[in-house]
């Protein structure tokens, strides 16, 4: 998933919980947000994932997206969904609203205690709330579902808006360090934050 996303998110545990409810409708799962739903990719959706990304002020704030961006792209990332979320590597989403598909959020496996976290929206979409309340979402999921203890993230200097985002979220920053961009073909600065399971819940604890 962090091929396609501008945020990034590593969520580490000693062994992330993945039950067999999990397992067996992992290629159909979907999240509910209040104004919103997550929920999996079909190849139906690869125009609009072009419409949205073939497009430099998205994909200069993203990892590893090529620019431009083409419909086979958007295809060949969408038909490696369905194995990796029933393997449980990847958790990619769809952020659907009213209006039709907008962006993208998900969880990548990097290492057997670490995933990354990202997302991406269209340029109209920006600056809405939408992407708090989607991070938020699947940082519940993260949390509550697959009982991750820890959330690292990072975003590209050039990208305060990832920052607010993450702030809002209960993230603290912790540090500096360079990110690929292949739009831009090179590395550039970025600042790291933080998470934990136990911060999380005493932020959201019911009153």
């Amino acid at each position: 998933m962090v091929r396609h996303l501008p945020l990034f998110v590593s969520l580490s545990s000693p062994a992330p919980r993945h039950d067999g409810d999990v397992d067996m409708i992992a290629e159909t799962l979907a999240l509910a947000g209040n104004k919103m739903r997550l929920r999996p990719f079909t190849l139906d959706d690869a125009p609009r994932v072009t419409e949205l990304l073939n497009n430099w002020s998205v994909a200069a704030m993203l990892a590893r997206v090529p620019f431009p961006y083409t419909e086979a792209d958007g295809k060949a990332w969408i038909s490696t969904h369905a194995e990796t979320r029933k393997a449980g590597t990847d958790w990619p989403f769809a952020i659907e609203m009213k209006q039709g598909l907008v962006g993208a959020i998900g969880i990548h496996q990097t290492a057997p205690d670490t995933m990354e976290f990202g997302y991406w929206l269209g340029e109209p979409y920006w600056n809405k709330g939408i992407a708090t309340e989607a991070a938020r979402t699947l940082i519940n999921f993260a949390f509550d579902i697959l009982a991750i203890e820890k959330l690292t993230a990072g975003h590209y200097i050039n990208n305060p808006a990832s920052g607010r985002v993450l702030t809002k979220s209960g993230f603290e920053k912790t540090g500096e360090s360079t990110r690929p961009c292949l739009a831009q073909d090179k590395d550039m600065a970025s600042i790291d934050y933080h998470l934990t399971r136990e911060r999380w819940q005493a932020q959201n604890k019911p009153l």
